[in-house]
């Protein structure tokens, strides 16, 4: 046994005071039983030699205010195809980053769903960020009556207000009361509002007078149908994007069928690619027609949503409440994650979006698309059912 004397321990216990510590009423510290005399100290050789690290370098100062969640931060003027439909639009939000007077207070940009608008707002905002230092807020629809009171904002420090999807505030006259009173507090404060819908002021038919006027009174600028050679950028973007090439036949026949809009052609190029990963094939024109057959002419992009979600719910046999609501049965949350998973890689929804739709937090929707990621990568069945599933 080793000699307790010669201990090389460091906390070694002075016995005389353990011994007399019945005598002192008091509570003693831990630290006075330690013999300041026990302490070993390490010899020169065997101290190693510390350097003392540098203060990291500040890249740059944080800014007092964040970009709001619900901004693609994908989604850039750089990234954006520019062709004859959707230019002016383009260029009227670009000058709005430039100028320093505000020439347009208001504006509105109206296109039908899948033509970029939403795009645009996002690569504007994401723009703006960049060069303002103020607080830049950003809508969808309701949200901007629900989430938004410019009688109790500090307005001064506001930069921009977006509000996407304008559409949802004209079915209930009250939201568009209080959408008013906002409006003419954030104009009469020098706040910059940019508005997109699908619809132009004069069609809003169930609109108040308070509110087209409102919407009328901005710069109203239309997107129209996507042609022919700008589908086809677009499509090249895609491919680039997704990393998958189609040949120049099967290429003609999506900007010939699905040029309607973005969503569209995204989704003919994802069904392609999902068939070509799926079953280790190239795709010729057979295979295509064949796949892009339940597809139809024209895929829009909140209806598709729902087509996927009732599809998931039926080939997993769950029923669609159990999918939305918070149980977390291990087949429930399996089938609500292939639907996000669908809904984010296949049908070009953002996780904000999907948060919202599933009213969750965008971080469990970040975590149910990864772990369906990971099953595709082990689980070949599981890639199949996709497939099919989309």
């Amino acid at each position: 046994m080793q000699n307790k004397k010669n201990s090389p321990r460091a906390t070694r216990i002075n016995k005389n005071l353990v011994r007399n510590k019945i005598k002192d009423d008091s509570q003693l510290d831990l630290l006075t039983f330690i013999s300041n005399e026990s302490i070993a100290v390490s010899r020169g050789s065997n101290v190693r030699s510390i350097r003392t690290t540098k203060a990291p370098k500040i890249l740059s100062r944080g800014k007092k205010y964040s970009l709001p969640i619900n901004v693609d931060r994908g989604k850039l003027f750089s990234n954006f195809i520019c062709g004859e439909s959707n230019s002016r639009a383009c260029s009227v939000l670009k000058s709005m980053l430039s100028q320093s007077n505000l020439d347009f207070q208001a504006i509105y940009i109206c296109s039908m769903s899948g033509l970029g608008k939403s795009h645009l707002l996002y690569a504007a905002a994401n723009s703006l960020f960049e060069k303002s230092t103020k607080k830049i807020c950003y809508f969808h629809g309701k949200e901007f009556v629900y989430n938004f009171d410019a009688e109790i904002e500090n307005l001064a420090e506001i930069s921009t207000v977006f509000i996407d999807d304008l559409d949802e505030l004209t079915y209930d006259t009250g939201l568009q009361d209080k959408f008013a009173r906002n409006f003419d507090l954030l104009k009469r404060s020098g706040v910059q509002i940019v508005m997109a819908g699908s619809l132009l002021p004069k069609h809003m038919k169930m609109a108040i007078p308070k509110f087209s006027t409102r919407v009328g009174s901005a710069l109203v600028e239309k997107i129209n149908k996507i042609d022919r050679d700008l589908a086809a950028k677009i499509l090249e973007n895609l491919s680039e994007v997704h990393n998958y090439r189609l040949s120049a036949d099967v290429s003609d026949l999506l900007v010939d069928c699905f040029h309607y809009h973005v969503y569209g052609l995204e989704s003919a190029l994802l069904k392609l690619k999902s068939y070509s990963e799926t079953f280790s094939s190239n795709v010729d024109i057979k295979i295509a027609l064949k796949e892009l057959k339940i597809l139809g002419p024209v895929l829009d992009k909140n209806i598709n949503s729902k087509k996927i979600i009732c599809r998931v719910c039926e080939f997993y046999k769950i029923d669609i409440e159990d999918l939305f609501s918070k149980n977390r049965k291990k087949d429930v949350a399996f089938a609500r994650h292939v639907c996000m998973y669908i809904l984010k890689d296949r049908n070009g929804l953002s996780l904000s979006r999907i948060a919202r739709l599933f009213n969750r937090d965008h971080t469990s929707v970040l975590y149910g698309v990864n772990k369906i990621i990971t099953e595709i990568q082990t689980n070949n069945n599981i890639r199949k059912d996709i497939h099919e599933l989309v």
